[in-house]
């Protein structure tokens, strides 16, 4: 969401914004209009090896609630500047982009709960991406984040020492989770944070639909 192009992440923080779409181009280059929907020039993305990771956002987006308000204090979900990171869109427009390219190495897509569950999961996208799979680590010592932007977004793997499998999504139940949102957040917010759950999930779906690993 953060790489989104100045346009489209303001049309988020202000909707009904009808301006037309800006044309960015790489500099020193006037002919070269970009065409992925970021902030970055096409030919350094199409340089990378993409990997995109989901996570479901019955989790993702109660954490992100959590995290900015530590920041930014009491903000609510339906405010601009917390809204705009609610939704999944952005990474789905990034990696249609990707596959429109036609390049030959095809966007990896892996789910948090893969992750969490089978590390086949993780050699997989490493050897599909040129990654040393001997070189992942799935535990490690517990540490202090001394940096306090940082801190607030690396709590719990700063204070975890491995993988903790408690935090798969399928542990969770929609209204379950929806009630401790309002107990929480409040009856308001609560509501408001389980729509954009729910707003989310047709994205989340079509980018678990195309996650490059599935366990046998």
């Amino acid at each position: 969401m953060l790489l989104s192009g100045p346009d489209k992440l303001f049309a988020r923080v202000h909707g009904g914004d009808e301006e037309e779409s800006i044309t960015l181009y790489e500099r020193d280059a006037p002919n070269s209009a970009q065409t992925n929907p970021t902030s970055i020039p096409d030919s350094l993305l199409l340089s990378m090896r993409p990997i995109f990771q989901i996570r479901h956002p019955i989790l993702m987006f109660p954490s992100m609630v959590r995290a900015e308000r530590k920041v930014l204090g009491h903000i609510r979900p339906r405010q601009p500047m917390l809204a705009a990171t609610l939704t999944l869109r952005p990474s789905r427009v990034l990696y249609d982009w990707y596959v429109s390219q036609g390049i030959d190495l095809q966007p990896q897509v892996i789910d948090a709960d893969d992750i969490i569950s089978d590390k086949a999961a993780v050699r997989h996208v490493c050897i599909r991406t040129g990654l040393d799979p001997e070189a992942v680590v799935y535990e490690w010592d517990a540490r202090e984040e001394t940096d306090p932007m940082k801190a607030v977004f690396l709590s719990t793997i700063s204070a975890s020492k491995g993988i903790i499998p408690s935090l798969a999504a399928r542990c969770y139940v929609f209204e379950t989770e929806k009630a401790k949102w309002k107990a929480e957040f409040g009856d308001e917010d609560g509501e408001d944070l389980a729509g954009f759950v729910l707003d989310a999930m047709p994205d989340y779906n079509y980018l678990l639909s195309r996650r490059t690993y599935v366990a046998q």
